[in-house]
């Protein structure tokens, strides 16, 4: 009997450790285990698992060269080939993306090669916008990289959603708002900070500027997204004194999902 308990406990370690092993670092620093999940991703013989890291990888905020290579490797063999086949142009594209994503200049010159070389429109529009990105990501690392203010109670990952939300750069408050409402987190402190982030910024939309008002609106979607009625008061209060139309409508939107 014992010797058979011995085996269960043993099997169960050995399952838990594997399971374990294909999820992001606990640490706010020490990522390694999220590189490999993501090495192994990209060494897979499924397209779309090829691709799904890809996109991860894209808003991840890792500068890992030991990734990056992988995926230049990848993009520098395959942007030439299969370019009738929609999902390998698509798989393409998010490469471009993620490369970019490193913020790593070094990337520049395949970039570049793939804009004027491909014979695919598709995949050379998105190598072009993903050369103008490398220099934006470049700076969203270097803000992420920075873990002085980082909460230990909350993942890695929700920590750098909230460093994006407190930042003052529009793209970054959209970006997070956006990966928050498409994945439903329940962590009641990043939605407090998405209601301060609202409260302190609905009432400069006046100043025209179109890329802070769209943040500010995808930052209404995602607070609805949390379920929390406590969050109705912000945003009957933007419905209420914003002089922006559109940000208006959007938050009386995300209003009828709390109600």
């Amino acid at each position: 009997m014992k010797a058979n308990m011995l085996k269960q406990i043993i099997f169960f370690l050995g399952i838990m450790g594997i399971i374990l092993s294909g999820l992001p670092a606990v640490g706010a620093s020490d990522r390694t285990a999220e590189i490999n999940n993501f090495i192994t991703m990209l060494e897979s013989d499924t397209p779309k698992i090829r691709t799904d890291a890809a996109k991860r990888i894209t808003r991840s905020g890792l500068t890992d060269p030991r990734l990056f290579n992988i995926i230049q490797e990848k993009l520098l063999t395959g942007y030439t080939q299969n370019l009738n086949n929609s999902k390998h142009v698509d798989e393409m594209s998010w490469m471009c993306k993620a490369l970019a994503s490193s913020g790593n200049i070094e990337y520049l010159e395949t970039l570049t090669n793939i804009k004027k070389t491909s014979t695919s429109a598709k995949l050379k529009r998105h190598a072009k916008k993903s050369i103008e990105q490398l220099t934006v990501h470049a700076e969203k690392n270097r803000l992420l990289a920075d873990t002085t203010n980082m909460d230990p109670s909350l993942s890695p990952e929700i920590n750098r959603y909230i460093t994006m939300l407190k930042s003052n750069d529009p793209a970054l408050k959209r970006d997070a708002a956006k990966a928050i409402y498409r994945n439903h987190f329940t962590e009641e402190k990043l939605f407090n900070v998405i209601n301060d982030e609202l409260l302190k910024g609905y009432s400069s939309t006046s100043t025209g500027n179109r890329n802070h008002t769209d943040a500010l609106a995808w930052m209404c979607k995602a607070l609805a997204s949390s379920g929390m009625t406590k969050y109705r008061a912000t945003l009957t209060e933007i419905i209420e004194k914003t002089t922006s139309e559109s940000l208006k409508w959007h938050a009386r939107k995300s209003l009828t999902i709390l109600n």
